[in-house]
């Protein structure tokens, strides 16, 4: 039996590369349009004490460290979390986190169902400018089921 394999293996380094401008550069690895809708996958690197807002949206997100360290809120509590480390967070739980140290620090995440790629990319322009536009990342953002539910972890946080 032959099969397509044109998007089932993805070699170190490739997969499709953006850069956000809040610090973070996304290769993915998987998305809903190559898995049917089921889960995207991304690896997520992030520049040294940057970090998103507190916020849910209504997938799943699963973090597996790769490396640095980080610091993640998740609902009340708050973790330490370095290379080998997971943590699963449901749908709509407030959760947030910070790469702590000098050096950058690499996640690799899923989303399931899929469907968040859209919004990093439509996200993308408002970094990109001069000021950003929060009324229109709120309303991107409702647009993908993310919702910002407070700021980011401080340092020392």
């Amino acid at each position: 039996m032959s099969i397509d394999t044109s998007n089932l293996l993805l070699r170190a380094n490739e997969g499709e590369s953006t850069f956000q401008a809040s610090g973070e550069f996304l290769t993915w690895k998987a998305t809903a349009e190559t898995t049917g809708g089921k889960y995207d996958q991304v690896e997520l690197v992030t520049l040294p004490q940057a970090g998103p807002p507190e916020h849910t949206h209504t997938q799943d997100e699963l973090f597996y460290f790769l490396e640095g360290t980080y610091r993640m809120r998740l609902g009340t509590q708050v973790f330490t979390l370095s290379a080998g480390d997971f943590v699963r967070v449901p749908a709509g739980v407030p959760h947030t986190w910070r790469c702590l140290g000098k050096n950058a620090g690499k996640i690799l995440l899923t989303y399931v169902p899929g469907g968040l790629r859209g919004f990093f990319e439509e996200v993308r322009p408002f970094y990109l400018a001069p000021e950003l536009d929060i009324p229109k990342v709120m309303a991107l953002g409702a647009k993908y089921g993310v919702v910002v539910t407070g700021p980011p972890l401080a340092e020392g946080e």
